[in-house]
């Protein structure tokens, strides 16, 4: 994966993308009431009722397209925000390293939007 930064600042092209996902903690935990609200290479920012604390290392499961298998992404939180007039959680997913094939697969699904 390159260093290179756009002009915005960030790593990866950043689409809309307001797709329900579903992901379970590492502790065991599994969480359905998420929807993700934008998708890049390099992660996902997302809506929640729940409170996942920072640092929780997580498994995402990601539909990109209608009727395409479910793929499966490890990654970290690395943000949260609390909005007490909707009562959700905002937090930023950021996928790891070693999901090359996965990150492949969503620059792909990125490029043809």
């Amino acid at each position: 994966m390159d260093n290179v930064f756009r002009s915005d600042g960030r790593r990866f092209t950043r689409i809309p993308f307001k797709r329900p996902v579903r992901f379970s903690a590492f502790n065991g935990e599994r969480c359905d009431s998420h929807i993700a609200q934008d998708l890049s290479q390099g992660g996902l920012r997302m809506l929640s009722s729940e409170f996942i604390p920072v640092h929780s290392v997580v498994s995402v499961q990601i539909q990109l397209k209608d009727r395409e298998k479910v793929m499966d992404v490890q990654g970290r939180v690395v943000w949260v925000r609390y909005n007490p007039m909707t009562e959700t959680y905002q937090m930023g997913l950021e996928f790891a390293d070693d999901a090359a094939f996965q990150r492949a697969m969503i620059s792909e699904f990125i490029r043809s939007t």
